[in-house]
């Protein structure tokens, strides 16, 4: 899993187990993820590097902050949005700005905070897409935890590396879909 994202990172993480992240397709709304998951990592991370304490921040630290802990979900909802699987009908959705995100001319991160208020909801997404997530994603965001996180939480979203990532979950979908279909 991740074969291509993982050649990227060699390192296990120094974070420790965090809380399942595992859906129930019977509830209505609930929380897929949440950008602030990797924030206190991403902070850490940050100061050390800027040698700087956490109470001498700018705003615009806390913003770099910010989008470097919202990578692993600013990459998702890229996908999400190239695969026409954002859900039209979602509070959140703006089809402008979903449709600059597949033309990659602006970023994961950009619409993740603009219209999702850095959180994803299962009403974010299409319907038809929930079973997939609810088995998918527990195993993405293991591996963000286990494998990827310092990385992560040293990173802002890339199309480079997106496009890594995307071959992984394509992979993983088309996977998903054929043993839905037997």
């Amino acid at each position: 899993m991740f074969k291509k994202m993982k050649s990227l990172f060699k390192k296990k993480s120094s974070v420790g187990e965090q809380s399942e992240t595992k859906v129930e397709e019977s509830q209505l709304d609930f929380p897929i993820d949440r950008a602030d998951y990797f924030f206190d990592h991403a902070l850490v991370f940050y100061c050390e590097e800027n040698d700087i304490p956490s109470e001498k921040l700018s705003q615009s630290d806390m913003l770099e902050i910010s989008k470097r802990a919202a990578f692993h979900l600013s990459i998702f909802v890229a996908w999400l949005a190239k695969h026409d699987f954002l859900n039209p009908e979602s509070d959140g959705f703006n089809l402008e700005d979903a449709q600059k995100l597949k033309n990659e001319t602006i970023t994961g991160t950009d619409y993740l905070f603009k219209h999702l208020d850095e959180k994803l909801y299962s009403t974010d997404i299409s319907n038809t897409l929930l079973p997939f997530i609810s088995d998918f994603y527990e195993d993405y965001m293991d591996f963000c935890y286990t494998v990827f996180v310092d990385d992560v939480a040293r990173t802002e979203f890339d199309w480079k590396i997106y496009h890594l990532v995307e071959d992984d979950i394509d992979e993983m979908f088309s996977q998903y879909k054929t043993h839905i279909r037997q």
